[in-house]
């Protein structure tokens, strides 16, 4: 329940893991007069929207470092148990902190803002007071002193924490980057992202791109999400993943995302420029960065070295492979050597639909329809083929004559795009 501080008609929220506990003691300590109001099922935690504002003089909350908050809330999980009423608990329990984070910035990204705004209030909206779990004590003095009660300021600098938690557990800087991308909005609206390292530059994209600044966020997210299985299996047999590393990735994404979403070479430049100074032999960087040299610069030749100084770094890399298939095709005039990289990069991973699809196409240029509909075949009859592999396919069966079939395709691909 909130606290009503009858004497001068001021509400204080308390907001879960701000320093509650700490301030109940307080106010008791200090002899203030007080009644706990709101609903007795929410137990010291009921909302903002629970409250006609207007009843009360002044109406205050507290927020909290989120990199701090969620160490805390997990440590106190771990001692008091989990409820799975509450969202984070039901999809983001676990005995290792490490999985809860990458769960919560996941499954939940920018939770905790939720929960904020519920205490203080939309941006623009917010309580008449908005205090610090950090600098609690000489917060809730000022409080106290706007709300204009009376009180024993030495009173609020005795005693010791309470209901502080004892498990600490590690908190490397990649578990802080994370929940610094989650919680952004956040952490700048309170003041947090001040002296916190941006080592991808998502402030900067953000300024140039602000109505995409959420999309941006969530690519950075997803991008570290989709390197965790690989990334676990490299730091397990010894080899762990250096930073400057995951920075490149998302570096590299955010070049994709100018380039490609936004039609802003320059600035996509920029960007692969960026990440490779983070990591001068990351495959796909210098893969992705070639093909924007052969796209936008018109230099084949600087394309190919990329791409061939990509392979020195992984030999038997797919995604390289197959570009350079392409640019072999294309802009070097050399269709065998083509065709032994296409295979190459099937052989490599098989799951690569787009890539077969491209494969197909280039076998039937070359009249070789018979070849390319045994190859995309049975990719094509699957219940899950994509759109593109089922447009070849029609494409092939309409050039081998078989138009009836073709047809069949056609309008499986119109549904699979609906």
């Amino acid at each position: 329940m909130a606290i009503h501080l009858t004497r001068s008609n001021a509400l204080l929220l308390l907001t879960p893991k701000t320093g509650s506990t700490w301030i109940r003691r307080k106010i008791r300590e200090l002899g203030l007069a007080f009644e706990d109001v709101g609903d007795p099922a929410m137990r010291e935690h009921d909302l903002l929207a629970d409250f006609d504002r207007s009843r009360y003089s002044c109406v205050g909350a507290f927020v909290r470092d989120p990199l701090e908050w969620y160490r805390s809330y997990w440590s106190y999980r771990m001692e008091k148990g989990w409820r799975p009423q509450y969202p984070l608990d039901e999809h983001c329990q676990s005995e290792d902190f490490e999985t809860f984070v990458r769960r919560a910035v996941t499954v939940l990204p920018g939770a905790l803002g939720n929960i904020y705004t519920s205490y203080v209030g939309a941006p623009g909206e917010e309580v008449d007071f908005i205090g610090r779990q950090e600098n609690l004590a000489e917060d809730f003095a000022r409080f106290l002193e706007l709300a204009g009660e009376t009180f024993d300021r030495a009173v609020l600098t005795e005693g010791s924490r309470v209901n502080a938690t004892t498990i600490r557990p590690d908190y490397p800087e990649e578990l802080k980057e994370l929940i610094t991308l989650s919680e952004w909005e956040t952490m700048g609206r309170f003041g947090y992202l001040a002296g916190r390292p941006d080592p991808i530059g998502l402030a900067e994209i953000q300024a140039r791109y602000p109505e995409a600044a959420g999309d941006l966020r969530l690519l950075a997210l997803w991008t570290e999400k989709i390197h965790w299985a690989p990334d676990d299996k490299k730091r397990e047999a010894g080899r762990p993943v250096p930073a400057e590393t995951r920075w490149a990735r998302v570096n590299s994404n955010y070049a994709l995302f100018a380039e490609h979403k936004k039609q802003d070479p320059e600035y996509a430049g920029e960007r692969y420029r960026a990440a490779l100074r983070l990591d001068p032999a990351h495959p796909r960087t210098l893969c992705n960065h070639a093909l924007y040299v052969a796209q936008h610069e018109g230099d084949t030749a600087e394309a190919r070295r990329l791409m061939l100084r990509a392979l020195t770094v992984r030999p038997q890399h797919p995604y390289t492979l197959g570009k350079l298939a392409w640019l072999t095709a294309e802009r070097l005039d050399d269709p065998e050597l083509a065709e032994v990289l296409y295979r190459q990069s099937l052989a490599a991973n098989g799951g690569q639909d787009e890539l077969r699809a491209e494969f197909a196409g280039f076998l039937a240029g070359r009249d070789r329809t018979q070849e390319a509909l045994a190859l995309l075949g049975p990719a094509a009859e699957s219940a899950t083929a994509d759109r593109m592999t089922l447009l070849t396919h029609a494409s092939l069966l309409a050039r081998a004559g078989r138009l009836a079939e073709a047809r069949d395709f056609q309008r499986r691909a119109t549904d699979a795009a609906a």
